[in-house]
């Protein structure tokens, strides 16, 4: 007792110390700096849990730093923290940390906050002084690893092993704790308290819990700890009681027409919940039937290790175009046990779509139309109809005409009519019968996406349109129109008054032209049909209600053997 006084107050004078020259220097104070520390007891210390950050400073460097902790259950780590070294359910409520270094010689405590109280020590013993190795302050017992087969069947329970304690002679009784012990899922395992034999109590499911970690230690009739508490593993063992579950049911994939053989199309994925380290999850994928089997009943292959579907054919056959279907259907199977006949299957449907590239021009399904248009009339003209091989869906179908050649007016025009893809010819401007009768287009198609590299535009994708003007009969047009003309009033009846002129732009046609009177208010007026000369019947009048502004208007027809044109004319009537 009086040389543990002497260390006590040894330590108070060096505490002393150490507070006085904080207060009098100044810079780095060697030893930790926070001598006091606080951590929460929550049932136990987990092994290698990291509890706390201690922070100590030599003031050189920390060197050749050592830490020491009250309970040997615990040290201090290279990066300055608290940490278990195994599973520890009763810490005590204080640790004392001693940190030493050629520089620094500090101790800092620890409260472990609701901690259970631990036999009280001497301060010797806190300090370490006199104690033996820590290996000899408690005796360890001897827990090997157990095991236990998923999906046992009764009879229960079963003995799967024993815990060995170091002192065999000693009156003392086993106790198992933990979660699947005294905590949830409780009483699957149970110990003999007298033996160390180790039961299990019902069968085990390793996809809800593949390890139980416990703890197991000895105690005396008292109830006083002896030896442990040690940590008690037990594995469940794996059997192959899943089936290989695919992400999806039904998959869906798409592939080029023409892609070179090889080509990735998709990936199958399938889950086990096996136990991955063994070959009960090992999984092998298989394609075991494709829908339609032409041309190739091996159009795909599948990778047996990563599911990786992959194209089989070569690219000519893969072709679009020729292929029976654009669709094929491949049942996938998944199987366990590396594949083996043992293993179980799962299965899944993978859709792929065989989809179009613009490997086919456009062709005209003649290389000659032709039209016929009403002189004078505009609007469509003719369809003009191609054949192209490509999806109908894609602008590798869709097409686009233009004219390349025969308009130098710009009087027609091409769009393509989007319901069935061909090429309407349209006359934008009226066309003269007169000045040309026939007109030879040269039109070109393409499509809106362009041509893979090995195809090109043919000969079929051009084709000549004839278009033939018709003549219609146009009426004669007067010259000038209107017709201005100035005379005296009170002139004598039968005076000349004006000669109507008029041409027929039908030259090509011969036809007669006859002029008449379409409309003179007052009655002065005659015309000769033949020849177009105007002459008075009566005196003209100037204060007539049918003079305005000093002009009378009246209205000619000239007319050929099938049309009629007007002219008005307006005479001025000077006082």
């Amino acid at each position: 007792m009086e040389i543990g006084f002497h260390i006590f107050a040894a330590l108070l004078a060096y505490q002393v110390l150490w507070v006085g020259g904080m207060e009098a220097g100044a810079g780095c104070v060697p030893g930790f700096q926070e001598k006091r520390y606080q951590v929460e007891y929550k049932g136990g210390f987990q092994k290698d849990t990291p509890l706390l950050q201690v922070l100590f400073d030599d003031c050189a460097g920390n060197e050749a730093v050592t830490f020491e902790v009250s309970n040997p259950d615990f040290l201090v780590d290279g990066d300055l923290r608290l940490v278990a070294q195994r599973d520890v359910l009763n810490s005590g409520q204080v640790l004392f940390i001693h940190g030493l270094s050629q520089h620094a010689d500090d101790m800092a405590q620890v409260d472990v906050v609701g901690a259970p109280a631990r036999p009280s020590h001497s301060l010797r013993e806190v300090l370490g002084v006199d104690r033996a190795p820590s290996s000899r302050l408690r005796r360890s017992l001897l827990v090997p690893p157990m095991f236990v087969i998923e999906n046992q069947r009764a009879n229960f329970p079963r003995i799967i092993g024993k815990v060995i304690p170091n002192d065999l002679s000693g009156s003392r009784m086993f106790r198992l704790t933990g979660k699947g012990a005294d905590e949830d899922p409780v009483g699957v395992f149970s110990i003999d308290r007298y033996s160390g034999e180790v039961s299990v109590s019902r069968s085990l499911d390793r996809e809800v819990i593949s390890v139980y970690r416990l703890q197991v230690s000895t105690v005396d009739m008292s109830g006083h700890l002896v030896e442990g508490p040690e940590v008690l593993e037990i594995s469940v063992i794996d059997q192959n009681d899943n089936r290989p579950i695919f992400r999806e049911l039904r998959y869906s994939g798409e592939v080029l027409e023409g892609s070179p053989t090889g080509t990735s199309v998709m990936t199958m994925t399938a889950m086990d919940a096996d136990d991955p380290n063994t070959d009960n999850a090992v999984l092998r994928y298989n394609i075991v039937r494709q829908s339609p089997d032409k041309p190739s009943p091996h159009m795909f292959y599948i990778d047996p290790d990563r599911g990786h579907i992959l194209t089989g054919i070569s690219p000519t056959l893969l072709d679009r175009e020729t292929l029976p279907t654009t669709t094929y259907e491949l049942v996938i199977v998944a199987k366990d046990m590396a594949g083996s006949e043992v293993g179980l299957p799962g299965t899944a449907t993978a859709t792929i779509t065989i989809t179009d590239r613009n490997d086919h021009a456009p062709e005209f399904t003649h290389s000659l139309f032709q039209a016929v248009v009403d002189e004078g009339s505009t609007g469509v003209v003719v369809n003009l109809t191609v054949d192209d091989r490509d999806d109908p869906t894609t602008g590798a179908w869709r097409a686009v005409y233009s004219i390349i050649n025969g308009d130098p007016n710009q009087s027609f025009e091409i769009t393509t009519n989007p319901d069935n893809n061909e090429g309407m010819l349209t006359v934008t401007k009226p066309l003269d019968y007169e000045s040309t009768v026939y007109h030879t287009l040269l039109i070109k198609v393409e499509n809106e996406e362009q041509l893979v590299p090995s195809v090109g535009y043919g000969p079929s994708s051009t084709a000549t349109v004839h278009v033939t003007v018709q003549d219609v009969n146009e009426g004669p047009l007067f010259y000038p129109n209107p017709m201005l003309v100035t005379k005296q009033e009170n002139i004598a009846e039968g005076s000349f008054v004006a000669l109507l002129n008029a041409t027929d732009p039908d030259y090509l046609q011969s036809q007669n032209i006859r002029f008449a009177i379409l409309r003179d208010p007052a009655g002065w007026l005659s015309v000769n049909p033949v020849r177009g000369t105007v002459n008075t019947t009566t005196v003209l009048d100037r204060e007539s209600p049918f003079v305005h502004n000093n002009q009378y208007t009246a209205v000619f027809t000239a007319s050929d053997n099938g049309e009629c044109w007007v002219l008005y004319s307006s005479s001025d009537c000077p006082r």
